[in-house]
Order: structure tokens, then C-alpha cells, then sequence
């Protein structure tokens, strides 16, 4: 595989990663229960007096193809700096005119589609600016797509067992999009120290290697992490096991704790063992 194979290869799987990391983060967090959608409910019902949120299409697959629509366009045009200039210009003018019709009362214009679209850029906006980050290696917005990420679907329900798999795909997903994205800016900057030689590209492949195996390996111990606890619940005492402490994240949390703890025993056990028979030939 050619090096800049390689390279176009991590731009597109971590896209593909950063969409579905969003869309896994609001399979576990629904939108409906997000506080910063309640919040921006709040303050829309408070300007305009009515549910206006409640009355839009709010479905996340919508957003993510608006934000990789946006996405797209912003990296096409950013080829082209006076195009890209003249772009956004006509863009800030326009929604200035809509929101001056829209004090004065202008009749003629939309609303209903412009807040649909504005609706489904701010639920795409995690995607939009991460795209931007990983096709043009801009630390800062792959930076701020992560924290949009976490943020944005964040709500008060907690999580329990049952929804181990989403959240075992947002982690492996999240993980994919960071590690590429942010390894796609440091190693085409290394790319031309080293000349896209024989060694930068098994430089380049050791990497992807090394970040599947560490990321599958972290996925099996999480999975058994979270399967413990259902596991010392057959082996605790009855009172124990179903008290409402142990049953709620807090208990969750102590199980993941102890079988990290015992992992961590198992490990060092066979560390020193290792390191013995070592040093006995």
C-alpha cells in the first residue's frame, strides 16, 4: 500500500469513526434528554412562545448528513480562498436579512424551513467541524468536535448494563476518531522529514497495528469489566446484591474497579514470574 493510500485511508475511516461515535452518543443519551437541546428549548420557547424544538423534525441522522454536507462544502471550497471568502460573506449577509425580516415582521420568508436547517446544522455541527480538522489537520477544530461530541448528547438519565454495546461502540468509535485524526496531522508533518520512504511507511503501519490491537484489547476488558458485576451478583449474598446501592452506577462503577484490581494482581503475578525465569537462563 502507497503511503498516501495510507494516509487518504485514515482521513476516511476516522469521518467515517467521528459520525458514528455521534450517532452512538445519542443511541445512549437520546436528543430528547440532552440538557443542552433542553436548554436551547427553553430559550427558543422563551423568544418565540412557542415549542419550537418540539415541533421540528429533531432526527439525528438528518443532522449528521447535514453536518457532513457542510463538511464537505467547507473543505471543496477552502481550495479556493477568495471563492471560500465570497461564500461565507453572501452567507453572514443572508442570515442578517432574515434575522432583520424577521424583527420587522416580514412575510414571504420561510422560517419554518431555515429553523429546520439551522436545527439539523447544530445537531451536525460535532461532524462538520471534525471533518474540517481531519481533511486539513487543524488540531483545534478536531479538538472541539470531541468536546461537542461528549458534550452535546450529554443528559441526566444514567446508563446500566443493558446498554453495553452502545457504549462500547461510542468508546471504540470515539477512540478511532481521535487517534486517527490527531495521527493523520502528526505523521504527514513527519512525512516530509522522512520523504514518504520504505520506512515511513512501515512506520505508518505499525501504528494502525498497534491502535486496532490496543483498542480491540480495550474493548474485551471493558466488556468483561462490565460483565463482572453481573457476575459477583451470583456469588455476593442476597441482601447485598440486590441492595439499591449496589444496583445503581455507583455499584457499577466498584465492580469495574475490583476487576481492574484483580487484573492488575493477575499482571503483576505474571510479570514477576516472567522476569524470574528470565533471569534464572
Amino acid at each position: 500500500m502507497q503511503t498516501s493510500n495510507t494516509l487518504a485511508l485514515m482521513q476516511s475511516v476516522a469521518t467515517l469513526a467521528l459520525m458514528l461515535s455521534l450517532s452512538f452518543a445519542y443511541l445512549i443519551n437520546p436528543l430528547e434528554d440532552s440538557i443542552f437541546f433542553s436548554v436551547l428549548s427553553s430559550f427558543s420557547k422563551s423568544l418565540y412562545n412557542s415549542n419550537v424544538i418540539n415541533e421540528l423534525n429533531t432526527s439525528v441522522i438528518a443532522g449528521i448528513i447535514t453536518g457532513l454536507f457542510l463538511g464537505t462544502t467547507n473543505i471543496l471550497l477552502s481550495s479556493s480562498k477568495k471563492i471560500y471568502n465570497y461564500v461565507l460573506i453572501s452567507l453572514i449577509l443572508l442570515f442578517t436579512f432574515i434575522f432583520i425580516g424577521y424583527v420587522f415582521s416580514v412575510e414571504g420568508i420561510p422560517y419554518e424551513p431555515l429553523q429546520q436547517f439551522f436545527f439539523w446544522v447544530l445537531v451536525g455541527l460535532p461532524v462538520s467541524t471534525g471533518m474540517v480538522g481531519i481533511w486539513q489537520n487543524k488540531i483545534g477544530n478536531q479538538v472541539i468536535s470531541a468536546f461537542l461530541i461528549l458534550s452535546m448528547p450529554l443528559g441526566l438519565s444514567g446508563n446500566t448494563n443493558e446498554q453495553i454495546y452502545p457504549i462500547l461502540g461510542f468508546v471504540f468509535s470515539f477512540m478511532l476518531f481521535l487517534e486517527l485524526s490527531y495521527g493523520h496531522t502528526r505523521y504527514s508533518r513527519l512525512a516530509r522529514i522522512m520523504s514518504y520512504s520504505k520506512e515511513y511507511e512501515d512506520v505508518l503501519v505499525w501504528f494502525l497495528t498497534t491502535l486496532i490491537v490496543t483498542l480491540a484489547f480495550t474493548m474485551i476488558l471493558t466488556s468483561l469489566a462490565f460483565l463482572f458485576h453481573d457476575l459477583l451478583r451470583t456469588l455476593l449474598p442476597y441482601s447485598f446484591s440486590n441492595s439499591i446501592e449496589y444496583n445503581t452506577i455507583y455499584g457499577q462503577a466498584l465492580s469495574v474497579l475490583v476487576f481492574f484490581m484483580l487484573w492488575a494482581v493477575v499482571q503483576i503475578l505474571f510479570s514477576r514470574g516472567y522476569l524470574a525465569r528470565q533471569v534464572e537462563d
